[in-house]
């Protein structure tokens, strides 16, 4: 019986060509489209899955007033593993940047962390070559994944007892290879090059003061008996938050929270979090528009079927005749769809795979397509048959219900309910497709707006450099300032501590005139010297900058608008204001106004500027700022090596843009965007595909009427108008139900960025404009063709 369903449905195909064609392009466009988008959501959903003990394991977050950070004290770890039963291990790790020399090679390096010896009970990272037990236990050990182990030493086995030095923060230190691990699984949500044992981060701190250093990322794992349910979960973490109130002497209004390891990828908007993190929200989006576009494709085929319906109405009466069952019909329907949806799905994978290597490039992944592994090609299959049963149902029953005996006479089995159902269907069709334009619009303009907002600085031409802290620090700062005034291209400089593209620093530890207790907000600081307003071109909106002229300047602070409106104070008497920071105490002597120094989805914060030009920066990292003309930037780049390698004849020179900075910031926005723009463009080619056989049937259907209209008379213009007319009102009709939900959605998504664009009316006149275009066009063309086609061979059979 299933063969003969089988040989009938590829009969059927081959029979409506041009219809068959039609669907099978629609549908696999819209498989290939969910397949890259199922990859992509399944790779964002599988970040830290391969931990045998995932389900266990949280992340402590903090909140301290309005900032929320991934990072809290370097006690409680210890603390919570002493007083909580239900916690098996914890573990610690701290991020750290270094020159790292093996050999005589150095290297500058960021991707590694101090970590506590229980990180790899916890974590399942797989040892390539070591003892497992004793790793990160000997406090002058060293941990490398393969690739750090063959960039250092040529290969994994050469590494093995091998040295590194390290200069840190602090100091140096010669530390031997323990181990190597294999790369890290591209779903970590941790990337890291070298495990350092923590107890040389515990050399830098004062240990009893570590409830007020929050520093560290802290991992718990929970035994085997912990059920993780709701009261169970809010019961741990008010467990943890009692240990930290009751260490907590300077009363902090600090808060601590759980995050489960397999949310964090997803669910990290934190202060000093790990870099890379997804986004939910974009998840759900991108999930949504797979369905979407697979709906606009079933739909493509519910429409084309019963479009069709007319030309088999006479088969199905026969089939009932001669004793065929509806449920056999249905079947035999049901077997047409099935086999054109997994024709639709081989094509789809085929393009799937070809397209993917540019759509890892759009989207920075490593995804594969994996067609032998029998998991995936049975969801895949799973998505062929629920779309075949779903888009072929409703004209399986509808075919299948037909009275033969109306049927036989040459009744009509197209009118009504059943062509309003049709019209139903484009109407949702292209309201899909003009969702996803509007949404396009909105997210193009909104990266646009953060590209040329006004920050508050000139970000053009800002090339830095950063300086190591190694040697006398005061002593190589002036030395670089000697040598930069010998080269006459380098001309505006400054020195900072912070670059002010993300900075993360903040401390409570100030106080002013007349703050209450209510008063407790935390500042960021930036340490500067008296160049920085004039490398930056920032503006005072009173008082003045800092000044060598000024004597005592070192003691002084400026303000941001921020801070000054949180401080209470007027912009008439805020200048000599008095602010104590850090046991310092000095006057305000100047007020500048906001810029940003935090991604635009944050608001600004209240800064204090404190005057570095006393060139020690209170020991922080610094970096030197210059402002170059784009035609001079070569000889700026050259110069600055020169200068920086006389000063520092050990290390190697590395430089950075503050424009190139900012734009990284935003590179998920700018994925999404990209990836918006492709799927929306496909979106309306399936919808048109649809329109177009739609267009073809309705042509073909009423090619008499046109050859006698054309016999009496009408014109090319009147026809063509004629036969779109019904079509174009349709997609009117889908504008005035897409526009309010588009409208609804972008909105809520604009709510993520503090600084936004406004949703303006002329970006739905353009969504309007391209969708009433394209099915236009699409419309009459098949209408051209028929309207200037000989009557005569159309009347013939009359």
């Amino acid at each position: 019986m299933f063969r003969s369903y089988l040989k009938t449905a590829f009969r059927s195909l081959l029979k409506n060509r041009l219809f068959s064609g039609l669907n099978i392009l629609g549908l696999a466009t819209g498989m290939t489209c969910s397949i890259l988008i199922f990859l992509w959501v399944q790779d964002e959903l599988s970040y830290d899955r391969f931990n045998s003990n995932a389900g266990n394991i949280y992340r402590l977050t903090a909140s301290i007033g309005d900032i929320q950070a991934a990072v809290v004290p370097v006690p409680i770890a210890t603390a919570v593993k002493e007083h909580i039963p239900s916690v098996k291990n914890t573990t610690r790790i701290s991020s750290l940047q270094c020159m790292v020399t093996a050999g005589t090679q150095k290297f500058e390096e960021k991707n590694i962390y101090y970590a506590d010896t229980n990180f790899l009970r916890i974590f399942n990272y797989p040892l390539l070559l070591g003892d497992a037990a004793a790793l990160l236990t000997r406090p002058d050990a060293v941990i490398l994944t393969a690739a750090s182990a063959t960039k250092y030493f040529g290969s994994p086995e050469n590494a093995m007892g091998k040295t590194l030095h390290i200069d840190n923060d602090y100091k140096g230190n010669d530390l031997q290879v323990t181990g190597v691990l294999k790369d890290i699984p591209h779903n970590s949500h941790l990337r890291f090059d070298m495990l350092v044992p923590i107890q040389q981060y515990e050399k830098s701190i004062n240990l009893a003061q570590g409830w007020d250093n929050f520093d560290v990322y802290t991992y718990l794992q929970m035994n085997e008996h912990f059920k993780a349910t709701p009261q169970s979960l809010a019961a741990l973490q008010q467990q943890v938050m009692d240990i930290y109130k009751s260490n907590d002497k300077h009363g902090t209004d600090g808060h601590l929270f759980l995050q489960s390891l397999t949310d964090i990828h997803l669910h990290s908007r934190y202060l000093l979090d790990v870099a890379g993190q997804g986004s939910a929200t974009h998840v759900k989006i991108f999930s949504l528009i797979a369905v979407f576009i697979l709906l606009i494709a079933g739909i493509n085929f519910m429409n084309l079927s019963t479009a069709l319906s007319g030309q088999r109405a006479k088969e199905v009466g026969l089939r009932k005749t001669v004793g065929a069952l509806r449920s056999q019909l249905v079947m035999q329907f049901l077997t047409e769809a099935l086999l054109l949806s997994f024709i639709s799905l081989i094509l789809g994978l085929a393009i799937a795979w070809l397209l993917l290597p540019l759509f890892n490039d759009f989207a920075s992944k490593t995804i594969s397509l994996q067609l032998l592994n029998g998991r995936m090609l049975a969801e895949f299959a799973g998505i062929a048959i629920l779309v075949g049963l779903l888009s072929g149902s409703y004209p399986a029953l509808f075919l299948s219900s037909f009275n033969p005996v109306k049927v036989l006479k040459g009744a009509k089995v197209l009118h009504g309910s059943k062509t309003f159902f049709r019209n139903s269907l484009i109407v949702i069709q292209f309201s899909i497709a003009v969702i996803l334009i509007v949404s396009t619009i909105v997210v193009y303009k909104q990266l646009q707006f953060i590209r040329h907002m006004d920050i508050g600085y000139n970000k053009e031409n800002l090339l830095y450099v950063p300086l190591p802290k190694q040697g006398d620090l005061q002593q190589n700062q002036r030395a670089v300032r000697a040598a930069m005034g010998r080269y006459p291209d380098i001309q505006d400089y400054a020195f900072i501590s912070h670059l002010p593209t993300n900075l993360t620093t903040g401390t409570k530890s100030i106080t002013w005139e007349g703050k209450t207790p209510a008063d407790d907000p935390i500042f960021p600081q930036l340490w500067v010297d008296d160049h920085f307003a004039g490398t930056f071109g920032t503006h005072m909106k009173t008082g003045r900058f800092f000044s060598k002229e000024f004597k005592g300047d070192d003691r002084n602070f400026v303000i941001n608008e921020t801070a000054m409106k949180v401080m209470h104070f007027k912009e008439e008497t805020v200048l000599g204001k008095r602010i104590t920071m850090d046991e310092k105490s000095g006057v305000i002597v100047g007020v500048m106004k906001d810029f940003n120094f935090k991604p635009v989805q944050q608001p600004i914060q209240p800064l204090i500027i404190r005057n570095g030009s006393n060139d020690d920066f209170n020991g922080n990292t610094c970096y030197v700022v210059i402002r170059t003309a784009p035609a001079n930037m070569e000889h700026v780049l050259g110069s600055m090596k020169k200068v920086f390698q006389q000063v520092y004849t050990d290390f190697p020179f590395s430089f950075g843009f503050i424009d190139t900075d900012l734009s990284n910031m935003y590179i998920a926005e700018q994925r999404m965007g990209k990836l918006f723009n492709i799927f929306s463009v496909l979106s309306v080619i399936v919808s048109c595909l649809g329109l177009f056989g739609l267009t073809t049937f309705a042509t073909q259907k009423r090619i008499k009427e046109i050859g006698v209209r054309k016999v009496l008379g009408a014109s090319v213009a009147g026809i063509v108008g004629m036969l779109s007319k019904d079509f174009i009102r349709l997609v009117v009709f889908a504008l005035l139900i897409a526009f309010p939900i588009a409208w609804w959605v972008m909105n809520k998504w604009l709510q993520n960025f503090v600084y936004h664009i406004s949703i303006e009316w002329w970006f739905f006149v353009i969504a309007g404009v391209i969708a009433i275009v394209i099915s236009f066009l699409t419309v009459s063309y098949q209408s051209i063709r028929a309207a200037n086609a000989n009557p005569v061979k159309s009347l013939r059979s009359e």
